[in-house]
């Protein structure tokens, strides 16, 4: 087996925080469908290094209010994602108990250990810029992974024309877009044909989801493009980070660029980008 030569630097800590920040008071986040071990394991880990669980919420609960050094996040990516959204700005610690788990940075049967990692500054944080989504004069959502635009009915195709840093580009007929960050490049997005990104490129990706087109290809925008989807013919439904969708009317455009704003994510076990892709998909 070929050994890849090493480049003298850790890849993926491109956007890691340095500072060293101390951690007394930390919420947690589970999906309803984790098993009470986990978080019991988790709790009497966290009150041994004595650390104050000041908020412990199911995803779908409301947002949470309290001033946390930490988020830990039982659960896959989809909670996490979750998570991200109730805690705008806080670093999120995913101890990886769904199928995918690519962004998690604990698995649960390091959990002990990577809790006592995390008291003892052995955490690694991570930046990765979101998405601002806007439909028509509405204020823009930020989006972690994506945001996809997909037709109303299943026996139906959505008609869509692209414009790009405000020329048009082309007309579609599809089943949807995604528009996803270099994070969520690696969800729905590769699913439909789209490329891995690192997740230190400041761009995002466009997708067409079955084009009804013989020239329709992924395309890569940077960081000032910015992308106007319009609905011609009978609406379309947008999700946002796999939330439920919400209805867009013909007519209607979908703005999308690369978010001034990032999720910060944490992980505790030897991590580089290639490495997590390595283990998750290959």
């Amino acid at each position: 087996m070929w050994l890849c030569p090493s480049t003298g630097r850790e890849s993926g800590r491109w956007s890691s925080l340095s500072e060293q920040f101390e951690v007394r008071r930390v919420g947690i986040v589970s999906n309803p469908k984790v098993s009470g071990d986990h978080f019991e394991r988790l709790t009497a880990a966290l009150k041994k290094g004595g650390v104050e669980v000041a908020e412990m919420r199911p995803e779908g609960k409301p947002d949470g209010s309290a001033d946390l050094d930490l988020v830990f996040v039982l659960g896959g990516d989809g909670t996490m994602l979750r998570a991200a959204r109730m805690y705008p700005g806080r670093v999120l610690l995913g101890v990886n108990l769904g199928r995918v788990g690519f962004m998690s940075g604990m698995r649960p049967e390091e959990m002990e250990s990577g809790v006592e990692k995390v008291l003892s500054g052995g955490l690694d944080v991570q930046e990765y810029r979101m998405l601002d989504i806007q439909v028509g004069d509405e204020a823009p959502r930020t989006a972690v992974n994506d945001a996809v635009l997909v037709k109303p009915r299943p026996h139906q195709v959505v008609s869509v024309e692209v414009c790009v840093g405000g020329e048009a580009l082309v007309s579609l007929q599809c089943d949807g877009f995604i528009a996803a960050t270099p994070l969520g490049s690696t969800a729905y997005s590769l699913s439909a044909g789209g490329p891995i990104v690192s997740g230190d490129v400041p761009c995002y990706v466009l997708v067409s989801i079955a084009p009804h087109s013989l020239v329709a290809r992924p395309m890569v925008l940077g960081e000032a493009q910015v992308t106007d989807l319009r609905i011609t013919e009978r609406g379309a439904l947008l999700s946002v980070d796999g939330e439920e969708p919400r209805q867009v009317p013909e007519g209607a455009r979908v703005r999308i660029r690369l978010s001034g704003e990032t999720v910060r994510i944490g992980r505790t076990d030897e991590w580089s980008w290639w490495r997590a892709v390595r283990r998750t998909f290959l």
